[in-house]
């Protein structure tokens, strides 16, 4: 397994836009300024409905923004070097392309109290009241000259608001192994600004030159659908 990276210093540039069929717009807000994104006409079993995507980045062009890291208290992206974009096939279709590569966890050894600490990407969004769409492509790959497993892969987790809406745990993840999801959940929400994050956490520690498991993230697609 081999993967190319860039280490990630510029998180501040242009929103990419999603869908042509521009019918109306809405605000995203990243460190007081405001990006537009296009309202869309999405065609169901069910008929003709508005739907606005609000963002859909892939990374192909080392773009971030509205995206933006952040850490846990007790946690680490992976040290000098982290996070890095990197060509890795992140979903199973026998091609590369440019993710987000993270080796998450702990700073200080804690096993008590929050073992499960690391960071993720983080972005604020005003909407209207809809049904908030969420997915991401992830991955995981460990490798060690030594170990023949590591016990934790990787917890993630959408969060809107401060509240988990769903999680994924990799768990034990042998060595030379890539495990890979499509991370999707939905979340009732209401006219105002909301905070989105994904976070990634782990209860061990990650330091620079440890053998750790490496997290991928790639195709962040987020949706507001009205309410049935």
């Amino acid at each position: 397994m081999q993967e190319s990276g860039r280490q990630v210093k510029i998180v501040n540039s242009s929103v990419r836009q999603g869908w042509h069929l521009q019918l109306g717009r809405m605000a995203l807000l990243s460190l007081g300024s405001v990006f537009f994104v296009w309202s869309a006409m999405v065609w169901g079993s069910i008929g003709i409905c508005d739907a606005s995507i609000l963002n859909q980045t892939n990374f192909e062009d080392e773009e971030m923004a509205p995206w933006e890291f952040f850490v846990t208290a007790n946690g680490t992206l992976g040290g000098e070097g982290f996070p890095a974009m990197a060509l890795f096939e992140v979903a199973k279709d026998g091609q590369k392309s440019t993710s987000l590569k993270f080796k998450v966890g702990q700073v200080r050894y804690e096993a008590d109290k929050q073992p499960e600490q690391g960071g993720g990407l983080v972005m604020q969004v005003g909407t209207e009241a809809g049904i908030l769409e969420l997915s991401a492509q992830l991955a995981v790959s460990y490798s060690s000259p030594k170990d023949k497993r590591n016990l934790a892969g990787g917890l993630f987790e959408w969060l809107v608001d401060d509240q988990v809406i769903v999680s994924q745990d990799i768990g034990p993840i042998e060595n030379g192994k890539i495990i890979r999801h499509l991370f999707k959940a939905s979340h009732q929400v209401n006219e105002g600004n909301h905070t989105i994050r994904l976070r990634i956490t782990r209860p061990f520690t990650s330091h620079p030159g440890q053998q750790a498991p490496f997290q991928f993230v790639d195709d962040l697609f987020i949706r507001l659908s009205p309410d049935p």
